[in-house]
C-alpha cells in the first residue's frame, strides 16, 4: 500500500446475503443456496456470489466517501476483477483503494480507483478498477 491508500469500515457476509442476492438475481447456484452439495464441492462450504462481493465492496466504497454520491455523473467501466479466494458466510470484508483524478475534455472528473477486497484474515479475495465520471467543482460531503 502507498501513502495515498485507503481503506474501508468492515461489513460481515451473512447467510440472508446470499438468500437476498441468490432472490435479486436468480442465480441460485447450489454453491450459494445448497448447504449439503455445497460441502461437496472444491470450497467444502456455501459462498458468497463473486458479484455479490463486487457489489458489497462498491457499497463499502461509496459508504467510506470514495464515490462522492453529490458529484457522481456515470460509471464507466468496471475493470479487470479478479476474484482470488471465495467469500464465506462469516467472513468481514474491507475494502483497499486508491483514486486517481483527472479532468476529461469536457470538464468532467474522471475518477479511476484501483481496489483490492480483504478478509478478515487479510487475505485478498478480489481485485478490480472501477471508473466513473464526477461532475466538475462539487464540493466532497466525505473526505477521501
Amino acid at each position: 500500500m502507498t501513502a495515498e491508500d485507503k481503506t474501508t469500515e468492515g461489513r460481515t457476509i451473512t447467510e440472508t446475503d446470499l438468500v437476498m442476492f441468490s432472490y435479486f438475481t436468480g442465480d441460485w447456484t447450489y454453491l450459494h443456496t445448497d448447504k449439503e452439495m455445497a460441502e461437496k464441492s472444491i470450497f467444502g462450504e456455501r459462498v458468497a456470489h463473486g458479484y455479490l462481493t463486487l457489489s458489497v465492496s462498491l457499497g463499502l466504497m461509496i459508504r467510506s466517501g470514495a464515490i462522492n454520491t453529490d458529484a457522481f455523473m456515470a460509471l464507466k467501466s468496471i475493470e479487470r476483477v479478479s476474484f482470488l479466494k471465495p467469500v464465506k458466510i462469516g467472513d468481514t470484508l474491507t475494502v483497499s483503494y486508491s483514486a486517481e483524478r483527472r479532468k476529461s475534455k469536457s470538464g468532467s472528473v474522471v475518477v479511476t480507483l484501483s481496489s483490492k477486497t480483504f478478509n478478515q484474515r487479510k487475505e485478498c479475495v478480489m481485485e478490480f478498477v472501477t471508473v466513473h465520471l464526477e461532475k466538475k467543482e462539487i464540493k466532497r460531503r466525505y473526505k477521501l
